[in-house]
């Protein structure tokens, strides 16, 4: 029931109308008049011997008894007059009451709200349906304890409850949700016990209001203030900011650094007073008197906000110190460093002593004015909106030209994008003062980058903009390396991720070749030593691979069959310095024989794109998971990939918990540039680059629908086409040229290690080795040999004469011989200069038996 709704007094059914006061007194009247008539008939009576005396005695005292009776009934009957009277005026106060209080609800900014002992509502006003669109208990539930779960922080609603629990007072009870509508809803919620006349318990009485403009509000008010800050802070100049009861309120740390001795004292809420005192006190002055006639000078001198001043302060520095009041009534305080512009001031002040004996007043200002100007750090640019009328030395270099020169040439053909700089530029001659970045073109082509400030003056005695013009390209490059650095330290850290997994592998690979020199006549211990080696070299090798992928250096694009677990797991290798602190990584590889048909390059880009795509939703920290299983898809998979074979395929999940995807967005997330992320945070192809690398694989990558809904984070699953585990070699296969002799190889490589396996593996093939450690001794053996030889194997990069420059020189002898370059590392732009011409190849490090002769199979075959 509404509260404003209060029933009339009840009364007992058929119970007669009571007897109003005047109707009672005329009904008692005449028993009062007859027994006075009676008791003097009786005496009469007496009096006359017509009646003894006991006898009219006794007739008196029955009188005396009715006239006694019946001024009771009279005085009862007042009294019931009088109590008519009282509770027909309580009737209609009660009436006003309930009067007041439907107008008081119904002008309420809030609703009304009142429950009973158990806490359960016994009414909730009409005002709260209006404000939440539906029955208020399809949110509020049936008692207060159910506003727990609208309470953000579980905390505060433990001490709201304890005070229900205890019927206590409680004001602001705040309370979020969304309401029907979609809109955000803060209410907030007071209320007082009520109690009976026995002090126990009766339940509350209270109100609401709906707090969420003020939400939204205080919210974007502490935006603004935080942007406020940060643009404060990013400005070159010192700046405070006094209330107009003279506390601070906002200091930068420019002005901080202005005074190193009272920096402690700058602080939010610290009046003017007690920093002057602490500045004379740390500053120097003795004497309580002095320092409080200093205190006061300052004090009306900051009052009165006097014309800028220039003044040398704590750091040693010049500054230019204005004052201005605010329309509050406060006072904000700028300070501008002008210590070059001091010691310039101080050359001129005596170039200019030196002059004022041999030349006049008039030239001496005019000189003084030129010395200024020409001597000053910045270009100093006059410029009539149609052309520049007079440029300084400064300005002069900073474009490249005489400053004569300059003069009578437009302003827009020294700057890129000129035209539209020129037009806003232009706006200065009218007072609207400019501050701009831009890139001036010098005509040798060179671009500078210029810091452009543009005031109001005046030329030939019309409207003209002075430009000073600062060169902030050595600034800007000294902030380029910096951020090289940070990227360096980047690296370093993922190299030494790298340099701990190796060091790993290395320790098997060491400890494993040690424990077989121990005991070589037990074959069976040797031959699982060697297996080990093998295993932890092939572990080495992929990490190698997925280094140069991340880095860009392989040389191929071609697809190959993969191991994917494996490559999954390497993946934390390069994630772990990549990703923020409080994020963990687990790679779940259910299926250790899954195997693929991809470009490892861009399979590993794309798995890194997906983890970086997580890690950037999980701000706060979570769990990134990578999973790889093999699944045969059910058939609304295949309806959604119509060109896609039915079959095995090797899924990779990647799932964050972060914020997840919104609905409305999720049909364009594959679309090429198309970000959610802040400018400069993202460039929207990392998820097209996913798609791409699927399409290529004759795969798909889809949005999981169940964990990909908004607020619970996202999962993306990549399908590639499963293949079968190739088959292990048994052994090697000749290498015959014509006729079914065995090849003559040329074997060069500075690593004698490596010279010596790769002797090894093409021996076994039947080959005929001739060994050389640098480019310069294969030419040796090379003509040595008569140059017989079959074909060439290579290192790229050797000392005294690399692979490269081997092939040139072998070129002038033989230019059909078949080369196989053998490389570590190579740009695509250094395998395309290896292999432009026919009969070369390059295969990357390391390289199994397997490789090695496949490729020069098919290099003798040309």
């Amino acid at each position: 029931m509404d509260v404003a709704d209060t029933d009339r007094p009840l009364r007992t059914a058929g119970a007669a109308e009571p007897v109003s006061g005047p109707s009672r007194l005329s009904a008692a009247l005449p028993c009062v008049l007859g027994g006075l008539i009676g008791f003097g008939t009786l005496l009469a009576l007496s009096a006359s011997g017509r009646i003894d005396l006991p006898a009219a005695a006794a007739l008196a005292v029955a009188g005396g008894l009715s006239l006694w009776g019946a001024l009771r009934a009279g005085s009862a009957a007042s009294a019931l007059a009088r109590s008519d009277a009282a509770l027909v005026e309580a009737l209609d106060e009660l009436d006003g009451l309930r009067a007041r209080a439907r107008d008081f609800a119904a002008v309420s900014p809030g609703w009304l709200w009142e429950t009973g002992s158990d806490h359960r509502y016994l009414s909730l006003s009409g005002g709260l349906t209006a404000l939440l669109r539906c029955d208020p208990r399809t949110i509020f539930g049936d008692s207060l304890f159910d506003l727990g779960t609208l309470v953000a922080d579980e905390a505060t609603w433990a001490e709201y409850r304890a005070d229900i629990e205890a019927g206590r007072p409680f004001r602001d009870l705040e309370v979020s949700f969304e309401g029907v509508d979609g809109r955000d809803l803060v209410l907030r919620l007071n209320a007082v016990p009520v109690r009976g006349a026995d002090g126990r318990f009766r339940g509350y009485r209270g109100c609401g209001v709906d707090a969420t403009a003020e939400t939204l509000a205080l919210v974007e008010a502490r935006f603004m203030q935080a942007v406020v800050h940060d643009a404060i802070d990013s400005v070159s100049e010192g700046f405070v900011l006094f209330s107009a009861d003279g506390r601070l309120l906002i200091c930068n740390e420019q002005y901080r650094r202005a005074y190193p001795t009272i920096a402690d004292m700058l602080t939010p809420g610290r009046s003017f007073a007690e920093i002057l005192r602490a500045a004379a006190e740390r500053g120097g002055l003795e004497g309580a008197d002095d320092i409080g006639a200093w205190v006061e000078q300052r004090l009306t001198r900051h009052l009165q906000h006097s014309a800028p001043v220039d003044g040398r302060l704590s750091d040693g520095r010049w500054y230019r110190i204005s004052e201005h009041a605010t329309g509050t009534g406060g006072v904000v305080k700028i300070l501008m460093d002008i210590t070059e512009l001091k010691t310039r001031e101080e050359e001129l002040a005596q170039q200019t002593a030196r002059l004022e004996q041999t030349v006049a007043a008039l030239r001496e200002s005019e000189l003084r004015y030129r010395q200024l100007v020409e001597l000053a750090p910045y270009g100093i640019v006059i410029w009539d909106r149609a052309a520049i009328r007079f440029a300084n030395g400064a300005a002069a270099a900073i474009l490249d030209m005489a400053a004569e020169a300059l003069e009578g040439r437009p302003l827009a053909g020294f700057l890129e994008d000129g035209d539209a700089l020129a037009a806003m530029l232009a706006g200065a001659a009218d007072g609207e003062e400019q501050r701009l970045e831009c890139d001036a073109l010098r005509p040798d082509g060179e671009r500078r980058r210029l810091e452009v400030a543009a005031s109001q003056a005046v030329y030939a005695g019309g409207p003209a903009v002075l430009l000073v013009l600062n060169d902030i390209t050595d600034r800007r490059r000294v902030e380029g390396e910096l951020q090289r650095a940070q990227k360096m330290e980047a690296v370093g850290r993922m190299a030494g991720g790298i340099a701990h997994e190796f060091n790993n592998m290395l320790t098997a690979i060491g400890g494993f070749a040690r424990l077989a020199e121990r005991n070589p006549a037990d074959p069976d211990r040797v031959l699982t030593c060697v297996q080990e080696i093998a295993k932890a070299s092939e572990r080495a090798a992929a990490l190698t691979g997925q280094l140069l992928d991340f880095s860009h250096r392989r040389v191929t694009d071609e697809r190959e069959v993969v191991a994917v677990a494996p490559l999954v797991r390497d993946l934390r290798v390069f994630l772990k310095p990549l990703l923020s602190a409080g994020i963990d990584v687990a790679i779940l590889a259910e299926d250790e024989g899954a195997h693929v048909l991809v470009n490892p390059v861009t399979l590993n880009q794309a798995l890194l794109n997906l983890a970086l795509n997580g890690r950037d939703a999980m701000p706060h920290g979570g769990t990134l998971t990578i999973a790889l299983t093999t699944e045969v898809p059910d058939d609304a998979f295949f309806a959604r990939h119509r060109s896609l074979r039915p079959g095995r395929y090797v899924v990779i999940r990647v799932t964050d918990q972060g914020t997840g995807i919104p609905a409305e967005i999720r049909d364009r997330i594959w679309e090429p540039f198309f970000t959610t992320k802040e400018p400069g945070k993202g460039t929207g192809l990392g998820l097209w680059m996913v798609y791409g690398t699927a399409q290529q694989s004759g795969g798909a990558v889809e949005l999981e629908d169940v964990a990909g809904e908004a607020g619970h984070g996202a999962s993306f699953a990549l399908y590639l086409p499963a293949v079968d585990t190739p088959a292990e070699p048994t052994g090697f296969d000749p290498l015959h040229v014509a006729e079914g002799e065995g090849a003559v190889i040329l074997l060069v490589d500075d690593e004698d290690s490596v010279r010596r396996y790769l002797r090894l593996v093409l021996e076994e093939a039947g080959c005929t080795v001739v060994e050389a450690s640098d480019g310069q001794e294969a030419l040796t053996r090379y003509d040595e040999a008569g140059g017989l030889f079959d074909a060439v194997v290579s290192d790229v990069s050797m000392p005294r004469m690399n692979g490269l420059e081997l092939a040139r020189a072998l070129e002038t002898r033989n230019q059909l011989l078949p080369i196989l370059f053998l490389t570590g590392y190579a740009s695509r732009e250094t395998a395309a200069g290896l292999t432009a011409q026919e009969g070369r190849q390059i295969v990357m490090k390391p390289v199994t038996p397997e490789r090695l002769l496949a490729a020069l199979r098919d290099l003798l075959a040309l």
